[in-house]
């Protein structure tokens, strides 16, 4: 049937012509803002902008912009955070391992787990302290150290430190303890960049995790309420 193709060409015009408006009003009234891609939503007139990990909505004419959650009621689904998610896991594919401290897991690894943290941290210290439950069950724990005080602070010191030394999980151990480092903060390139990935991933504060499927889990969780979701026990919601 040659309709169905037609009007999907059509469509394809429509929404290539819609973002060339928008993207020209939004030139003139938000230049500053950078904008990484314009694409169409469910809902008849409505674009969706990604901006350095951030989604916001705006009116095919390019006049009425507004940032919330898209939710799909039929289907009981934040669509939203879907876009986040897919994003959180393509940000997270750029960085080298060299990056990370890695918590290799106990026997088959059954799943990937993403933590943004600051040694400096109360909350991430306790949920450090849990990382060998998460390791027993199976669990590789990737650890992107994130100070939250920024440049200068004796945090971001402590991350370059432990990302600078030859025994960084040994390091990263020693400073969760809360006891001091001695070796040389030569990776303050690293931490920044890790700074700037944390922006881009939606970071609102320390300990950060970043579930396998991309959702993002602000704070301390226990171990057993990790295991439970990785497992599929319990649903991701009941993190949050």
């Amino acid at each position: 049937d040659i309709m169905p193709s037609l009007v999907g060409s059509e469509m394809c015009i429509r929404d290539r012509a819609d973002e060339q408006v928008i993207r020209q009003s939004l030139s003139q009234t938000m230049a500053s803002l950078p904008i990484d891609t314009i694409t169409p939503t469910p809902v008849k007139g409505i674009y969706q902008i990604t901006s350095q990990g951030q989604v916001a909505y705006v009116t095919a004419d390019g006049n009425y912009l507004f940032a919330g959650n898209l939710l799909d009621l039929k289907n009981q689904v934040n669509l939203t955070e879907q876009v986040k998610n897919k994003a959180r896991l393509a940000l997270l594919e750029t960085v080298p391992a060299t990056h990370k401290v890695i918590y290799a897991p106990e026997g088959e690894k059954k799943a990937t787990l993403t933590i943004l943290t600051d040694p400096t941290c109360p909350y991430c210290e306790k949920l450090h302290r849990e990382i060998p439950a998460l390791q027993k069950a199976g669990i590789e724990v990737q650890t992107i150290l994130t100070p939250r005080a920024g440049a200068g602070s004796p945090g971001f010191v402590e991350s370059s430190q432990i990302m600078c030394g030859k025994q960084r999980a040994a390091d990263m151990d020693t400073a969760m303890a809360g006891k001091p480092l001695t070796g040389a903060a030569c990776q303050d390139a690293m931490i920044n960049d890790n700074m700037q990935l944390a922006e881009k991933l939606g970071m609102s504060g320390t300990p950060y995790i970043i579930l396998p499927d991309g959702s993002a889990v602000p704070g301390y969780r226990p171990a057993a309420a990790l295991i439970a979701v990785l497992s599929g026990k319990a649903s991701p919601a009941q993190l949050q």
